[in-house]
């Protein structure tokens, strides 16, 4: 019930839509219960009559026929009806669901991204999220049509043939039990399978983003193995569901077979016997095949719905995590001070419990005043950068704006007022323009411009096919590294945020673009607090004071030359 709670919440918005198919689902089930009767009647005016009665009774007869028409026209157009409006509120649903998904993906956080297949998150936002549409139509909807179906046909059989009405029960505990015994087992089979199709999927986006390692290394063999045994253990597990399904399904074809055979003995008998017509017994079958239809449906409602369990348990797995997160998450203050100290207080962080990060880290950073952080690889630098437009929050101590925890904040308002600029270009595949304009919304041509022109990009952008109409397209594969970072330097002085994240801006860089690049972030860096990653001399020139973190401890803090004269770390890597 309590899946069956969150999954009907996404339906909430269409109760009348749902109103309305139930109310075509009573109507097409009134219609069904007349579908046999003129058929009835004309069978047994037919087997009443010889020859010359029954050209007398054509007129009636056909009257009967055109009267049968009418009664199935009717049937299948409220049935036909009813169908497309449960599809299209499933379809509604399906929309909503994966509208929360994606913005629970929005919204995750790194610590929990770095601790996720890429893969498999996407396996659930595109595929798990169909089970809530197949859920709501073929588990729902088609549960009540045939319940309501059962009901109102048993109802009618009983008021028409008792002895022939409890031979057909009779399959009904049977059924039961092979839906009890099988369903459980469907249900655990299609969360393996479904998990086993998330790790090819992941194994699939893995090899896309490192194409070049895989060939530069000539290891195409050795992920095609990779592949092979996760797309066999697919394999494996879905043929195990599947072999499952089929044998459900043949137990219930046979329970049916056994009781068509026995409701047709014993008819025969009562026509002998003359307590039954044919024209009635044709009607009786008819209502049986009414009857066992709904049970035939029920039973694939409990394949369906054990298959489709799994994956909506998967997709609410997700939404129960970003639940928790909005019931943590303060709303905070939204109004952050102009230009304040940000400082970090005996702040501790770890991703993994047991494996610190950040031991106790203390350090202060004035309004307009720029810092870079430096030390060896897995020392936290990057991990510190993060806490600032809070990616990542302390496991203890605090991060503070103006004396003010930033977990006071709202997110979003923190985050406007920080531009961050990574190691690793990120680029949209869009066009030149709309990848600058994304640092704010709104953004003129104009802005755009001016923005590339502070980066040192303008020049390269008008010399593009389009000139800022070109479309960069995946992996921005026709800039060179220099062009892609200028880019997302110029994104960030259109944003112009008083506060600017840099994660080692000119590591990848050549001489030139290296040169280039440092005209452009003196420039960005003026009158901005300013905290970067960074290693190279040329860069830490340009700040004002260097930070040395070593097993996420700071050990040094100084002007360049304050650190020199003090022989430590940044006197032995500079001179290196």
């Amino acid at each position: 019930m309590r899946l069956w709670r969150q999954i009907l919440g996404f339906y909430r918005a269409d109760w009348l839509r749902v109103g309305a198919a139930l109310g075509l689902l009573l109507l097409t089930t009134a219609a069904a219960i007349f579908k046999p009767w003129p058929l009835a009647w004309i069978v047994d005016r037919l087997s009443a009559a010889d020859g010359s009665a029954i050209a007398d009774r054509g007129p009636a007869i056909l009257g009967w026929a055109v009267l049968l028409a009418v009664v199935h026209s009717i049937h299948a157009l409220l049935g036909s009806a009813q169908q497309a409006l449960v599809i299209h509120t499933g379809l509604r649903g399906l929309a909503r669901v994966r509208r929360a998904v994606f913005g629970w993906l929005l919204r995750i956080s790194l610590r929990r991204l770095q601790g996720a297949q890429a893969g498999d998150l996407i396996y659930r936002a595109t595929w798990d999220t169909h089970a809530f549409q197949t859920l709501f139509q073929q588990g729902l909807f088609t549960f009540i049509g045939a319940t309501l179906t059962l009901v109102a046909m048993t109802t009618v059989m009983w008021r028409f043939n008792r002895p022939l009405t409890l031979v057909a029960l009779a399959t009904v505990p049977i059924l039961l039990l092979i839906m009890r015994f099988f369903g459980p087992l469907m249900s655990q089979r299609a969360g393996k399978a479904q998990a086993a199709d998330s790790s090819v999927a992941s194994l699939v986006q893995q090899a896309v983003a490192n194409l070049p390692l895989i060939q530069g290394f000539v290891r195409e063999r050795h992920e095609a193995g990779r592949f092979e045994a996760s797309a066999d253990a697919a394999l494996s597990a879905r043929w195990r569901q599947h072999r499952a399904e089929v044998v459900y399904l043949a137990s219930v074809a046979v329970v049916f077979a056994l009781g068509t055979a026995a409701i047709v003995a014993l008819g025969a008998r009562e026509v002998a016997a003359g307590n039954l017509t044919v024209g009635r017994l044709l009607v009786f079958l008819a209502y049986l095949a009414q009857l066992y239809e709904p049970l035939n449906q029920l039973s694939h409602v409990g394949s369906t719905v054990s298959n489709a369990r799994a994956g909506a348990e998967r997709v609410l797995e997700l939404l129960a995590e970003e639940k928790a997160q909005a019931a943590n998450r303060q709303a905070g203050k939204t109004e952050l001070p102009s230009a304040a100290e940000l400082s970090f207080d005996r702040v501790n962080f770890a991703y993994t419990t047991g494996q610190p990060v950040l031991h106790e880290v203390s350090l202060t950073v004035k309004p307009g005043e720029s810092v870079a952080l430096i030390g060896p690889s897995g020392a936290g630098k990057t991990t510190l950068l993060q806490l600032i437009p809070r990616f990542l929050d302390p496991d203890s101590g605090s991060v503070n704006l103006g004396g003010t925890d930033l977990r006071e904040f709202s997110r979003e308002r923190l985050r406007e007022r920080v531009a961050l600029v990574l190691q690793e270009s990120l680029l949209l595949p869009t066009s030149v323009a709309e990848n600058i304009g994304y640092g704010r919304a709104g953004a003129t041509r104009e802005d755009i411009e001016s923005a590339a022109r502070a980066a040192n990009a303008h020049d390269f952008i008008r010399r593009l096919p389009q000139g800022y109409d070109t479309v960069v397209g995946d992996g921005a594969a026709r800039l060179s590294v220099g062009e892609k970072q200028r880019l997302n330097l110029a994104r960030a002085f259109l944003k112009d945020a008083p506060i600017l994240l840099l994660d080692e801006p000119t590591s990848a860089l050549d001489t030139e673009s290296e040169a280039l690049v440092l005209a452009s972030l003196r420039r960005l860096m003026q009158g901005r607090t300013t905290v970067m990653v960074a290693h190279r001399l040329a860069t830490l020139r340009e700040v004002d004071r260097i930070v040395v973190l070593n097993a996420g401890h700071v050990t040094e803090v100084g002007t360049a030359a304050e650190l020199l004269a003090k022989g430590g770390y940044f006197s032995r890597v500079t001179a290196a």
